[in-house]
């Protein structure tokens, strides 16, 4: 049987570790991203007159998003404060702390034919969504 306090600083010791290989394997593109940043989770579409992009973004504030589109790439920048108990009047111990905080930012490469006047951003449930129109060919 474990003692529950090694099993604790065993799960504590692996979330470090979690968080150390997970900044070791983002890409830092110069002053573009902190090495203190974390990169949010993305779904790219591809559809037959635009790409749809969806980051997740929950628990970010809107005013804290920075969307920049430039040709043959999208930068997403921001901030996401670190999520609290709600009553902090009480002594608090963390167990587990899993959710990413702190400064943002995710790269994605473009085609070349990305329409970028037309490119819209909607943020809704905790999703930023930006439709990127593709040129007509010609």
């Amino acid at each position: 049987m474990i003692d529950t306090a090694r099993r604790d600083d065993f799960q504590q010791i692996a979330g470090q570790v979690r968080n150390i290989v997970g900044q070791l394997s983002q890409a830092h593109f110069g002053d573009f991203c902190s090495t203190d940043s974390w990169s949010p989770p993305i779904n790219l579409y591809h559809l037959d007159r635009r790409l749809e992009v969806c980051v997740d973004l929950a628990g970010v504030n809107k005013s804290d998003i920075d969307v920049r589109v430039e040709p043959g790439r999208l930068i997403i920048r921001g901030h996401r404060r670190a999520p609290d108990p709600r009553d902090q009047h009480e002594g608090m111990r963390i167990v587990t702390m899993e959710i990413d905080h702190g400064p943002f930012a995710r790269l994605v490469s473009l085609p070349p034919n990305i329409d970028l006047p037309r490119v819209t951003t909607e943020y809704k449930e905790g999703l930023l969504w930006i439709t990127l129109p593709l040129r007509s060919p010609g």
